[in-house]
């Protein structure tokens, strides 16, 4: 089973342009997320997908693998989805091209949800929100779950609840 791990990356980012390229301690952000990434025991191969030259080059530059995708695409899902249409493989993995601090061992936990359960055919990571200040930060995307903890629905608005609740926050 052939596990790719796709970085969706864009140059034309409505609150931070070029923001996959901005130098983090002397390298390029999506750098960062992609060493993170490799760290990984189940991504057997790391794809940065962008639409955008700029962001090709730097992947050059670097040597990571890279692909041209449409500049149509509304989100970084879309983009994973026609990488996905293009080239082989089992389980395709959207690893965020923002966050070059993230977790090997968070990409393997929801990797391992859907290689070691035949019922599991897609998996998202999420964290309870602790900030309180994130329920109204349109930057942090909430999730709905079931009680057994399948997504429902997300959001990037606070989600309403009955005031006699205790809620459980998810992000």
């Amino acid at each position: 089973m052939e596990v790719i791990g796709v970085i969706p990356c864009r140059y034309k980012s409505s609150r931070f342009p070029g923001k996959a390229i901005a130098p983090i301690c002397g390298k390029p952000m999506l750098w960062h997320v992609w060493n993170q990434a490799k760290k990984t025991k189940y991504v057997d191969k790391l794809i940065v997908a962008t639409d955008d030259n700029r962001i090709y080059d730097v992947c050059y530059q670097y040597g990571i693998e890279s692909i041209m995708t449409s500049e149509d695409h509304n989100t970084g899902t879309d983009r994973v989805a026609e990488v996905a249409e293009r080239i082989e493989g089992d389980i395709f993995v959207n690893i965020q091209g923002d966050e070059p601090l993230i977790d090997p061992d968070g990409i393997d936990s929801v990797v391992s949800e859907i290689v070691n359960n035949d019922k599991v055919n897609v998996a998202n990571a999420y964290s309870l929100i602790e900030n309180m200040g994130d329920l109204v930060n349109a930057n942090v995307v909430k999730v709905i779950t079931s009680i057994d903890g399948c997504a429902m629905a997300y959001s990037r608005s606070s989600i309403p609840y009955p005031k006699e609740s205790n809620p459980v926050y998810k992000r």
